[in-house]
């Protein structure tokens, strides 16, 4: 290979960055370079590695010094980890040996190919938080692009790189179009199979392109993005008609991947417009699916199909596909580690790994750390197999999967019997819950509850409110964010769904969640009280510079998958558009029907708490209705300049008179009714719009008084 070999230009980056940041003098050969990767004009030597790095989420408040500080250390799904400080640390002596370590051992590694990706660990695993020249963005995020951008700049003729990104279109009908009989069986091998077929048509675009696996610089929630040489923009035509020819075949036109391309550009002319540019070329591809087919294979998108006969028919058809997507959920909850072979053959069939195989690589979930019989990707799933990586055989890399669903335990099973005698006996122990058991084991009415957030703003978010230097580094930018959001949703959320499992009072079942957005099921008395954990974490994850919005609905076990996820879509979007007295929208909440600020939902978990309290001393449960009552005759109106406010009428003293019998009539609890009365009531609260978020608290206490009725 000659020096000018895209890998071997890669490799050596990453190899000058990690020199650097052990205080070893790097090869100039790329300084100039990386002068351009960190935004300044080149200077003699390297640049200078600061001793501190502030969160990427400090961009956003420019002119401000920064207040939130990322601690170095090995990454780990932990709060002392992940949730920036108020103090800067510099990275330590314990730290610095384990990089030093890895770097030695990936410079080891038997070819270039594996060289570069134990380079890539190394960084991931101990330079996710390592401080780099360009504030705000990590050692890891600034060296893969710079190396992304030099092995792109070398294949090039004239110099040049375009970023290519893709989106799997069809997702949500994919997703959630199975029978609720069974849905917590499929469901997991469903959304995973969605994230293996993302990644495997981006490896899929790095072989064509010829480019090493840090040109890879995100996949993810159905969508990846590259970067490659100028060039690779000819081929994106063929590219969208082979991928589509593949996708078609074993999809039938279910499922769609959208490519686009930025026009080729030099690496000093990348600007705060090209990454919109890039996602203006995917919504364009993604509006004319299937148009780079040819006339034969489009006409395959309108052949008639038979019908398929009911489920319960003894001449049904097994379905390959979806019974390897179910067989690939079982095989996720015990997984630890996932093994790519990106050198696979076609394997036939019609099972997802075809699918996959016909792209060039194949997955294998395995429990715990072994040895490859041939040249693989290993990936630990979690923290505790990473710490395993103990055999110095290869360096794992992490990739973090919300893979968390309740699984069976010993003391489920009798309930579980008397729920469903007929599937009791296909269940074990360690299996995933049904959502019927799921409702079951809500506290209060048996129901599960759908919850949908993402991130308030994202296209702001990527484009005028994040403050980036000219240039390349403002990918590098761009990059750290995504990787930051990655962490936290793929990660940190993870974590959570799996604390809130131990806890026993209930379960949770991980659909998805990555990039920005999530969706989960669970007993429905969980989900409210995560959904607040997760915008709280997320606030204290991004010092309150990004906000959340969510939707939560309730529906019976046996309730339409693909209907309770439209549902809580609805509501999210509701919770989008809520508008609140400043002016702002977003940021905020649906529950039961009725969105609010997270604020105002807040006050309605306290006072849930309460009045259940007070019913549970003696006081009579008609002060629900009541409430509830007075919060519908308190409907808000809107002024002429668009201000919400409250109607000030009966309700009001209709409400003073009920809630004051109560008090007369409640003995020892009085004085605590009165205090209700004022805090509904008074002047204040009802500027203060106080009512609202009671309604909704005295709606959800009923709804965990009725029990199984």
């Amino acid at each position: 290979m000659t020096v000018s070999d895209p890998t071997t230009v890669a490799v050596n980056v990453l190899r000058a960055w990690i020199q650097a940041a052990l205080h070893e003098a790097p090869p100039l050969a790329f300084a100039a370079t990386a002068w351009q990767v960190v935004g300044q004009s080149p200077q003699a030597g390297w640049p200078a590695i600061p001793d501190r790095i502030a969160t990427i989420f400090t961009r956003l408040e420019q002119g401000q010094q920064p207040a939130a500080w990322q601690t170095p250390a090995p990454l780990h799904c932990h709060d002392a980890v992940l949730f920036p400080q108020p103090t800067p640390q510099p990275p330590d002596d314990r730290l610095r040996q384990a990089l030093r370590t890895a770097f030695q051992q990936a410079i080891q590694a038997p070819d270039l190919a594996t060289r570069l990706e134990w380079l890539l660990n190394a960084l991931q695993r101990y330079a996710w938080a390592w401080p780099s020249p360009l504030a705000a963005v990590s050692l890891y995020d600034l060296a893969r692009l710079h190396a992304a951008v030099q092995a792109a700049h070398v294949a090039d003729p004239h110099g040049q790189i375009c970023l290519l990104g893709g989106d799997v279109s069809g997702l949500q009908d994919f997703l959630y179009s199975i029978p609720a009989e069974g849905a917590a069986r499929q469901l997991r091998g469903r959304s995973f199979y969605l994230q293996l077929l993302t990644d495997a048509c981006a490896q899929w675009v790095l072989r064509e392109s010829q480019m090493p696996l840090c040109n890879l610089l995100y996949a993810g929630g159905g969508r990846f993005y590259t970067l490659l040489p100028g060039k690779a923009a000819e081929q994106i035509v063929t590219w969208r008609q082979q991928l589509a020819q593949t996708l078609l075949r074993y999809h039938r036109g279910a499922l769609y991947i959208a490519l686009g391309a930025t026009t080729p550009f030099a690496p000093d002319q990348y600007s705060d417009q090209t990454w919109p540019a890039l996602s203006a070329a995917i919504d364009s591809d993604k509006r004319r699916r299937f148009a780079a087919l040819n006339e034969d294979d489009f006409a395959r998108l309108f052949a008639p199909r038979p019908l398929r006969p009911p489920r319960n028919d003894s001449n049904d058809a097994p379905d390959p596909l979806g019974e390897s997507l179910a067989e690939l959920g079982r095989q996720l909850t015990r997984a630890a580690v996932l093994l790519v072979d990106t050198t696979a053959s076609p394997t036939g069939g019609a099972t997802w790994r075809s699918v996959v195989s016909e792209l060039g690589i194949n997955y294998e979930l395995v429990g715990q750390v072994r040895l490859p019989v041939q040249r693989r990707r290993a990936l630990a799933l979690d923290d505790e197999a990473a710490a395993a990586d103990t055999s110095r055989a290869w360096l794992l890399g992490q990739r973090y999967l919300v893979t968390e669903a309740y699984r069976l335990r010993e003391h489920d099973m009798s309930r579980y019997r008397q729920l469903d005698p007929v599937q009791a006996d296909e269940v074990r122990v360690g299996d995933v819950a049904p959502f019927n058991l799921l409702a079951a084991l809500s506290t209060g009415v048996p129901r599960i509850a759908v919850l949908r957030m993402d991130v308030d703003n994202l296209g702001d978010l990527f484009g005028r409110g994040l403050h980036r230097p000219a240039g390349i580094a403002g990918l590098a930018v761009t990059a750290a964010l995504s990787s930051a959001l990655s962490r936290f949703f793929e990660g940190w959320v993870g974590e959570l769904c799996r604390r809130f499992n131990q806890r026993g009072n209930g379960g949770i079942y991980a659909v998805y969640s990555g990039g920005d957005d999530l969706f989960l099921v669970g007993s429905w008395s969980l989900i409210p009280e995560l959904a607040l954990t997760i915008y709280d974490d997320f606030a204290r994850y991004t010092s309150n510079a990004v906000t959340l919005s969510a939707g939560i609905t309730l529906h019976h076990a046996g309730y339409p998958l693909y209907q309770a996820a439209e549902d809580a879509g609805n509501a999210l979007d509701a919770a989008k558009a809520y508008e609140h007295a400043d002016g702002r929208r977003k940021d905020a909440i649906t529950f039961l029907g009725q969105t609010l600020s997270w604020s105002e939902f807040r006050q309605a978990v306290q006072l849930k708490d309460e009045l259940l309290d007070l019913i549970n001393r003696g006081v009579p449960r008609s002060v629900l209705m009541a409430i509830q009552t007075m919060a519908v005759r308190a409907r808000r109106s809107f002024t002429r300049t668009g201000t919400e406010q409250v109607i000030v009428g009966p309700w009001m003293w209709q409400g003073a008179y009920h809630l004051t019998r109560l008090a007369e009539r409640s003995g020892s609890v009085k004085s605590q009714i009165e205090a209700l009365r004022e805090r509904l009531l008074s002047a204040e609260a009802v500027a203060q719009r106080a009512i609202f978020p009671a309604g909704l608290a005295a709606r959800w206490a009923q709804l965990v008084l009725r029990g199984g009725r």
